[in-house]
């Protein structure tokens, strides 16, 4: 008998969910699921069971915690007031060992939250790979290289957190070969030439944002 590696976690965030079945789906092949606080409201939206709700729980439901301690999920209070819940549930992610980490609900109507939700992929281990994805957006950070799958003419964004060094871009609209930028440098609304292409780059990070146009 095979056992099933543990390797693909899903963390659901509180920030916006409008289409729940196209959340949905994307949680059909994970291994494991983390509610980060309120993301636990996010998940009773879409009837699913979380393994797991952490944070501070303050933004959870009482009524959606009792829902789901009865349904066995582990619930693990943690007022560490230096790490925000999508942190906590990184940091609980990460104990597990995931090759693919995908997080749900991370952007919103609060830019404050939504920028401190994207720079969290900077906590990540740089061999997890790591997306926030909601209906019309897929964020990562690179540091590396990445192979980006879309449609033709789907729009590529590229925003570096950090001075950049030997950037090359193949397969989009305007491509670029060993491009060197200070941190405040970015490249908006480039476009799929093709249905895959490649971004890679020497030294450095950079936020890669494939917008569904």
């Amino acid at each position: 008998m095979v056992l099933k590696m543990k390797n693909k976690i899903a963390i659901i965030a509180n920030g916006t969910i409008n289409d729940t079945n196209f959340h949905k789906n994307l949680l059909e092949d994970t291994d494991i699921i983390i509610c980060a606080d309120g993301g636990a409201n996010n998940a009773k939206k879409m009837s699913v069971i979380p393994d797991y709700i952490v944070g501070d729980l303050d933004s959870a439901s009482r009524s959606v915690i009792d829902f789901f301690k009865d349904k066995k999920t582990k619930i693990i209070k943690d007022t560490n007031p230096n790490k925000t819940d999508l942190e906590l549930a990184i940091y609980l992610a990460e104990s597990l060992n995931p090759n693919e980490i995908i997080i749900l609900g991370a952007l919103g109507d609060r830019i404050d939250h939504t920028l401190a939700n994207i720079y969290c992929l900077n906590q990540i281990k740089s061999n997890v790979k790591a997306r926030i994805i909601d209906e019309k957006n897929i964020i990562q950070l690179v540091d590396k290289q990445v192979e980006i799958r879309g449609k033709k003419e789907d729009l590529v964004s590229v925003i570096p957190i950090s001075d950049i060094f030997g950037l090359n871009y193949e397969g989009l609209k305007w491509n670029l070969r060993n491009f060197d930028a200070k941190a405040g440098w970015f490249a908006i609304s480039n476009r799929l030439s093709n249905e895959k292409a490649k971004i890679k780059l020497k030294e450095g990070k950079i936020l890669v944002i494939r917008v569904k146009d």
